[in-house]
C-alpha cells in the first residue's frame, strides 16, 4: 500500500464496549463495523471528517473483540491498526481518541512495555479509569431489588441483553460462562482508586466494605493506575472528557445476601445509590482519576461524543 503523506497527525478511534461487531463476536454479522452502536458512532466519525480527516487516509478505526482481556485486545486489535496508520501515512506518531472502554484499551498499550513511542495525544471520552460499580453487579451475577428503578440507558440495556443471551446458552452454570467467555468485564469493576462502593448492613448499621478486604478486585486497573505517571514521562498529552448531569450508579447497597471476609455468599440483591455527577454509566471521579486536561460536558454516555466537538476541534485542528 503506497504511503499517503498528510499534513496532519493521523487519528485512530477506539470505540467502547458493544461498539464493535463482526462474525468474530456474533456469527453471521459480517465484517467489522459499529453494529447497532453505529447510530452513535457514525455521526461521530462524520464529525471528525468534517474537521478534515479522511477515513482510511488519516483516520482509522480500531474495532476489537470487547469480550477478551484488555492486554489481548491490545496485541490482537489495537497495535495492528496503529502500525497500519503509521505505515499508510508515513507519520511517526498518531492521536488516539477513545470512548469508554476504548480508553482502557488505549491505556493498556501506551503504558505497556510494547509501547513504540508512537502516540502524541490520548483523548479519553467517558472512560472508566477507576471502573464502575454496575460492572461488579454484572460480574457477580447480582440482581436489583424487585421494582427498584435503576439507571437504565442504551449501554445497560445492551449489557443486560448480552448477558441474558450468554446465560441462556449456558444454563447449567451461567455465571461461569460469563467469567469464561467475557473476561474483560472483570477489568471494568471498580479499582482501588474508585474508593469503597459496596454498602452492607441494616439501616441503622450500614457500612462500606473496604476495598482492601474484597475478594473481587480489579488487579488490571490497579496496576494501570499505579503506573499512570508513565504517560507523562513518555510525553503523551492526555485529555479527559467526562459527562455530567445524568443519574449514575455510584454505590451498591446490599438488601439481600451476605458477605464474609470480603467474599459474597451466593448471588446478592442490590439497590443502587445514584448520583448526577456522571454520564449514566461512569462517574466523573472515575474518568478524572488520571492527570490531564479535564473537561466536563453536560450529557449522557453517548451524547458526550458529539457534544465534545468544541473541545476536539481545539485539540485536533
Amino acid at each position: 500500500m503506497p504511503i499517503r503523506r498528510t499534513n496532519r497527525t493521523p487519528l485512530v478511534f477506539v470505540p467502547g464496549m458493544f461498539g464493535s461487531m463482526s462474525s468474530t463476536i456474533i456469527p453471521g454479522t459480517g465484517h467489522w463495523s459499529f453494529g447497532v452502536a453505529g447510530v452513535f458512532y457514525e455521526p461521530f466519525i462524520q464529525l471528525l471528517q468534517e474537521m478534515g480527516y479522511q477515513l482510511h487516509v488519516d483516520l482509522f478505526i480500531a474495532y476489537y473483540d470487547w469480550r477478551q482481556c484488555i492486554p489481548d485486545i491490545v496485541d490482537t486489535y489495537l497495535m495492528p491498526v496503529l502500525n497500519k496508520a503509521r505505515r499508510v501515512t508515513g507519520a511517526a506518531r498518531v492521536h488516539l481518541i477513545c470512548h469508554s472502554m476504548g480508553g482502557l484499551v488505549a491505556r493498556g498499550y501506551v503504558q505497556s512495555r510494547h509501547y513504540q513511542d508512537d502516540v502524541d495525544q490520548l483523548i479519553l471520552l467517558c472512560t472508566p479509569n477507576a471502573g464502575s460499580p454496575s460492572n461488579y453487579r454484572y460480574w457477580t451475577g447480582g440482581t436489583l431489588e424487585p421494582d427498584w428503578e435503576a439507571s437504565e440507558n442504551i449501554v445497560t440495556m445492551a449489557m443486560n441483553s448480552y448477558l441474558d443471551n450468554l446465560k441462556h446458552d449456558n444454563p447449567e452454570n451461567p455465571l461461569e460462562a460469563v467469567h469464561t467467555l467475557f473476561p474483560s468485564l472483570h477489568e471494568l469493576v471498580p479499582a482501588r482508586d474508585y474508593g469503597d462502593y459496596l454498602v452492607v448492613g441494616c439501616d441503622n448499621a450500614m457500612r462500606f466494605v473496604p476495598y482492601r478486604t474484597m475478594q473481587i478486585q480489579n488487579a488490571f486497573l490497579d496496576r494501570l493506575n499505579a503506573g499512570r505517571a508513565i504517560m507523562y514521562h513518555r510525553g503523551i498529552r492526555v485529555t479527559l472528557i467526562a459527562g455530567i448531569g445524568t443519574r449514575t450508579v455510584q454505590f451498591l447497597r446490599m438488601v439481600q445476601g451476605s458477605m464474609n471476609n470480603g467474599e459474597l455468599d451466593g448471588a446478592p440483591v442490590w439497590r443502587t445509590v445514584n448520583s448526577d455527577a456522571g454520564d449514566g454509566n461512569v462517574m466523573v471521579s472515575s474518568v478524572f482519576v488520571l492527570e490531564g486536561d479535564k473537561h466536563l460536558v453536560e450529557g449522557n454516555h453517548m451524547q458526550v461524543l458529539l457534544r465534545s466537538e468544541f473541545i476536539l476541534r481545539s485539540k485536533l485542528i
